[in-house]
């Protein structure tokens, strides 16, 4: 026997782990502040709409010029928070998009060096069979000689 199986490049096999595994928790917080970007912007959305809401029931009533003007004044600030909002919420999934590109390339990477590990650890078996039949071969012809004799 030569000894237990050693993986050359397990150092690197180990780094690409880490890399993985760093990529998959990347993206876990990338989808969690894209969901609190949604979140938001569907909050500014309801305000706007209660807003509206508001102004329509209103838009029948007689009310001071000023009291309107303040009311088309508020609904214009949501609709500019409502496009920001969703404009943030439409780059946190950007971000998440990137980071599953970054954790599928991690995963292509490891595999790779997983498969050539298993490869490798095929090739050492098959290697330990091979000396394991030699020696007994090597016992057996020693034990049929010393019959001989």
């Amino acid at each position: 026997m030569s000894g237990p199986f050693r993986f050359g490049l397990q150092r690197v096999l180990e780094l690409r782990e880490e890399k993985e595994k760093a990529a998959a928790t990347a993206l876990g917080e990338a989808q969690q502040r894209a969901d609190a970007a949604r979140a938001a912007a569907e909050q500014i959305a309801a305000v706007r709409s209660a807003s509206a809401a508001e102004l329509a029931a209103v838009h029948g009533a007689p009310r001071p010029v000023g009291e309107l003007r303040q009311l088309a004044f508020v609904l214009d600030q949501l609709d500019r928070r409502v496009a920001a909002a969703e404009q943030a919420a439409a780059e946190r999934d950007a971000e998440v998009t990137q980071h599953q590109d970054h954790l599928t390339a991690a995963f292509r990477d490891r595999r790779v060096l997983d498969r050539l590990k298993e490869r490798h650890l095929d090739a050492w078996r098959v290697s330990e069979v091979q000396q394991d039949r030699q020696t007994m071969d090597a016992i057996a012809l020693t034990r049929f000689a010393n019959k001989g004799k």
